[in-house]
Protein backbone atom coordinates (compact mmCIF):
# COMPACT_ATOMS: atom_id res chain seq x y z
CA UNK A 1 0.00 0.00 0.00
CA UNK A 2 1.23 3.70 -1.08
CA UNK A 3 0.85 6.92 1.22
CA UNK A 4 -1.49 7.84 -1.20
CA UNK A 5 -3.91 5.19 -0.97
CA UNK A 6 -3.44 5.48 3.26
CA UNK A 7 -4.66 9.05 2.58
CA UNK A 8 -7.58 8.17 0.68
CA UNK A 9 -8.60 5.34 3.23
CA UNK A 10 -8.25 8.20 6.00
CA UNK A 11 -10.59 10.27 3.92
CA UNK A 12 -13.51 7.34 4.23
CA UNK A 13 -12.29 7.05 8.57
CA UNK A 14 -12.39 10.84 8.64
CA UNK A 15 -16.35 10.72 7.19
CA UNK A 16 -17.07 7.99 9.79
CA UNK A 17 -15.47 10.15 12.93
CA UNK A 18 -12.49 7.22 13.20
CA UNK A 19 -16.04 5.53 14.99
CA UNK A 20 -14.75 6.18 18.11
CA UNK A 21 -12.83 9.22 16.94
CA UNK A 22 -9.19 10.27 15.77
CA UNK A 23 -7.34 9.96 18.97
CA UNK A 24 -8.18 6.21 19.74
CA UNK A 25 -8.03 5.54 15.70
CA UNK A 26 -4.04 7.49 15.79
CA UNK A 27 -3.27 5.61 18.90
CA UNK A 28 -3.83 2.26 17.59
CA UNK A 29 -1.90 3.31 14.63
CA UNK A 30 0.57 4.46 16.59
CA UNK A 31 0.98 0.76 19.03
CA UNK A 32 0.47 -1.50 15.79
CA UNK A 33 3.33 0.09 14.18
CA UNK A 34 5.42 -0.02 17.04
CA UNK A 35 5.13 -3.67 17.67
CA UNK A 36 5.32 -4.50 13.71
CA UNK A 37 8.66 -2.56 13.81
CA UNK A 38 9.46 -4.73 17.12
CA UNK A 39 8.28 -8.06 15.22
CA UNK A 40 10.12 -7.37 12.55
CA UNK A 41 13.42 -6.64 14.12
CA UNK A 42 13.58 -9.72 15.26
CA UNK A 43 12.89 -11.63 12.34
CA UNK A 44 8.98 -12.40 13.29
CA UNK A 45 7.43 -11.06 10.24
CA UNK A 46 9.50 -12.64 7.29
CA UNK A 47 8.62 -11.02 3.80
CA UNK A 48 7.23 -7.98 5.04
CA UNK A 49 7.87 -4.61 4.76
CA UNK A 50 7.05 -0.89 4.57
CA UNK A 51 4.12 -1.63 2.35
CA UNK A 52 2.28 -4.11 5.10
CA UNK A 53 3.12 -1.71 7.49
CA UNK A 54 0.90 1.08 5.77
CA UNK A 55 -1.20 -1.20 5.44
CA UNK A 56 -1.99 -2.02 9.58
CA UNK A 57 -1.81 1.61 9.79
CA UNK A 58 -4.60 2.15 7.56
CA UNK A 59 -6.64 -0.57 8.63
CA UNK A 60 -6.13 1.09 12.40
CA UNK A 61 -7.52 4.07 11.13
CA UNK A 62 -10.45 2.29 9.90
CA UNK A 63 -10.89 -0.86 12.06
CA UNK A 64 -14.36 1.37 14.16
CA UNK A 65 -15.84 2.66 11.75
CA UNK A 66 -18.82 0.23 11.86
CA UNK A 67 -19.58 2.15 14.74
CA UNK A 68 -20.46 4.64 13.06
CA UNK A 69 -24.39 5.74 12.43
CA UNK A 70 -23.36 7.07 8.68
CA UNK A 71 -21.07 3.82 8.07
CA UNK A 72 -24.40 2.04 8.98
CA UNK A 73 -26.24 4.11 6.39
CA UNK A 74 -23.74 3.35 3.59
CA UNK A 75 -24.30 -0.40 3.69
CA UNK A 76 -28.15 -1.12 4.48
CA UNK A 77 -28.84 -4.11 5.96
CA UNK A 78 -26.47 -5.92 7.94
CA UNK A 79 -24.29 -8.77 6.46
CA UNK A 80 -25.74 -11.76 7.00
CA UNK A 81 -22.38 -13.86 7.65
CA UNK A 82 -21.33 -13.08 10.77
CA UNK A 83 -20.35 -16.62 12.22
CA UNK A 84 -22.14 -16.98 15.67
CA UNK A 85 -18.88 -18.54 17.14
CA UNK A 86 -16.12 -16.57 15.79
CA UNK A 87 -16.15 -13.53 18.77
CA UNK A 88 -16.26 -11.20 16.50
CA UNK A 89 -18.73 -8.00 17.12
CA UNK A 90 -21.04 -6.68 14.58
CA UNK A 91 -19.26 -3.42 14.30
CA UNK A 92 -16.27 -5.22 13.02
CA UNK A 93 -18.66 -6.81 10.09
CA UNK A 94 -20.20 -3.22 9.37
CA UNK A 95 -16.54 -1.75 9.08
CA UNK A 96 -15.81 -4.64 6.91
CA UNK A 97 -18.50 -3.99 4.89
CA UNK A 98 -18.51 -0.17 4.50
CA UNK A 99 -14.77 -0.42 3.56
CA UNK A 100 -15.76 -2.87 1.37
CA UNK A 101 -18.44 -0.66 -0.44
CA UNK A 102 -15.66 1.93 -0.50
CA UNK A 103 -13.11 0.22 -2.41
CA UNK A 104 -15.35 -1.47 -4.74
CA UNK A 105 -17.67 2.14 -5.51
CA UNK A 106 -14.82 4.82 -4.19
CA UNK A 107 -16.23 8.42 -4.53
CA UNK A 108 -14.97 11.25 -6.60
CA UNK A 109 -10.98 10.89 -6.36
CA UNK A 110 -10.92 8.66 -3.59
CA UNK A 111 -8.15 5.52 -4.23
CA UNK A 112 -7.46 7.17 -7.79
CA UNK A 113 -5.29 3.97 -7.81
CA UNK A 114 -6.59 1.37 -6.58
CA UNK A 115 -5.18 -1.35 -4.11
CA UNK A 116 -3.30 -4.60 -4.92
CA UNK A 117 -5.55 -7.73 -4.45
CA UNK A 118 -3.21 -8.92 -1.45
CA UNK A 119 -3.48 -5.17 0.18
CA UNK A 120 -7.25 -5.44 -0.36
CA UNK A 121 -7.09 -8.77 1.43
CA UNK A 122 -5.13 -7.89 4.27
CA UNK A 123 -6.54 -4.42 4.78
CA UNK A 124 -10.44 -5.68 4.90
CA UNK A 125 -9.24 -9.22 6.83
CA UNK A 126 -7.62 -7.13 9.37
CA UNK A 127 -10.54 -4.94 10.07
CA UNK A 128 -12.63 -7.89 9.65
CA UNK A 129 -10.45 -10.04 12.23
CA UNK A 130 -9.91 -6.65 14.84
CA UNK A 131 -11.27 -8.55 17.95
CA UNK A 132 -12.53 -11.84 16.60
CA UNK A 133 -11.12 -14.97 18.74
CA UNK A 134 -10.59 -16.72 15.55
CA UNK A 135 -9.96 -16.27 11.35
CA UNK A 136 -13.18 -16.80 9.46
CA UNK A 137 -13.45 -16.23 5.71
CA UNK A 138 -16.25 -14.77 3.54
CA UNK A 139 -17.31 -16.65 0.39
CA UNK A 140 -16.75 -13.78 -2.38
CA UNK A 141 -13.79 -11.85 -0.58
CA UNK A 142 -10.61 -13.78 -1.35
CA UNK A 143 -8.55 -14.76 1.56
CA UNK A 144 -4.72 -13.70 -0.49
CA UNK A 145 -2.45 -14.85 2.15
CA UNK A 146 -3.53 -16.19 5.43
CA UNK A 147 -0.21 -16.13 7.74
CA UNK A 148 0.84 -12.86 6.93
CA UNK A 149 -3.05 -11.31 7.61
CA UNK A 150 -3.07 -13.48 10.80
CA UNK A 151 -0.42 -11.80 12.18
CA UNK A 152 -0.72 -8.52 11.07
CA UNK A 153 -4.61 -8.84 12.54
CA UNK A 154 -3.07 -10.55 15.75
CA UNK A 155 -1.27 -7.54 15.89
CA UNK A 156 -3.99 -4.66 15.67
CA UNK A 157 -6.04 -7.03 18.28
CA UNK A 158 -3.61 -6.28 21.00
CA UNK A 159 -3.09 -2.46 20.15
CA UNK A 160 -6.67 -1.80 20.20
CA UNK A 161 -7.08 -3.49 23.45
CA UNK A 162 -4.89 -1.50 24.61
CA UNK A 163 -6.22 1.88 24.25
CA UNK A 164 -10.33 0.03 23.90
CA UNK A 165 -11.62 2.45 27.42
CA UNK A 166 -10.36 5.21 24.94
CA UNK A 167 -7.73 7.00 27.62
CA UNK A 168 -4.70 7.18 26.20
CA UNK A 169 -2.81 5.94 28.77
CA UNK A 170 -0.23 3.71 27.19
CA UNK A 171 2.88 5.54 26.60
CA UNK A 172 4.67 2.39 24.99
CA UNK A 173 5.54 -0.95 24.50
CA UNK A 174 8.75 -2.98 23.99
CA UNK A 175 9.00 -6.49 23.14
CA UNK A 176 10.85 -9.17 24.84
CA UNK A 177 11.30 -12.45 22.99
CA UNK A 178 12.52 -15.59 24.17
CA UNK A 179 12.83 -19.34 22.63
CA UNK A 180 8.75 -19.77 23.47
CA UNK A 181 7.67 -16.64 24.48
CA UNK A 182 6.70 -13.05 23.86
CA UNK A 183 6.68 -10.69 26.67
CA UNK A 184 4.66 -7.29 25.70
CA UNK A 185 5.26 -5.02 28.71
CA UNK A 186 3.28 -1.97 28.27
CA UNK A 187 4.27 1.65 29.99
CA UNK A 188 2.13 3.83 30.84
CA UNK A 189 0.55 7.48 32.48
CA UNK A 190 -1.60 5.52 34.52
CA UNK A 191 -2.92 2.42 35.71
CA UNK A 192 -3.94 0.38 32.69
CA UNK A 193 -5.13 -3.07 34.57
CA UNK A 194 -7.95 -2.70 32.41
CA UNK A 195 -6.03 -2.26 28.99
CA UNK A 196 -4.00 -4.94 29.89
CA UNK A 197 -6.37 -7.30 30.83
CA UNK A 198 -8.32 -6.95 27.22
CA UNK A 199 -5.16 -7.20 25.68
CA UNK A 200 -4.23 -10.78 27.46
CA UNK A 201 -7.96 -11.95 26.68
CA UNK A 202 -6.72 -11.40 22.92
CA UNK A 203 -3.31 -12.76 22.76
CA UNK A 204 -4.35 -16.01 21.61
CA UNK A 205 -5.14 -14.64 18.15
CA UNK A 206 -1.46 -13.68 17.80
CA UNK A 207 -0.13 -16.24 19.62
CA UNK A 208 -1.60 -18.74 17.21
CA UNK A 209 -0.14 -16.68 14.25
CA UNK A 210 3.06 -16.30 15.42
CA UNK A 211 3.51 -19.91 16.93
CA UNK A 212 4.66 -18.31 20.04
CA UNK A 213 2.98 -17.91 23.52
CA UNK A 214 2.01 -14.32 24.40
CA UNK A 215 2.15 -12.67 27.58
CA UNK A 216 1.04 -8.90 28.18
CA UNK A 217 2.15 -6.97 31.43
CA UNK A 218 2.35 -3.26 32.75
CA UNK A 219 5.74 -2.32 33.89
CA UNK A 220 5.85 -0.34 37.16
CA UNK A 221 8.73 2.39 37.15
Amino acid sequence: MTEGQIQAIELLAKRCDYGYGEAHAHKVADLATSLFDQFSAIDLLPGMSASERRTLFAASLVHDIGVSAKAREEIGLLPPWLPTDSGADVHEAISFQALRCCLDNPPGPLLAKPLSSQDRSTLLYCVLWHSASKPYEIADEPLVNPGSTMKLAGILQIAEALDEPLRSLVAGIRIVPSATWIRILVRSIGTVSDEVATARERSDFLARALGLRVSVQQVVE
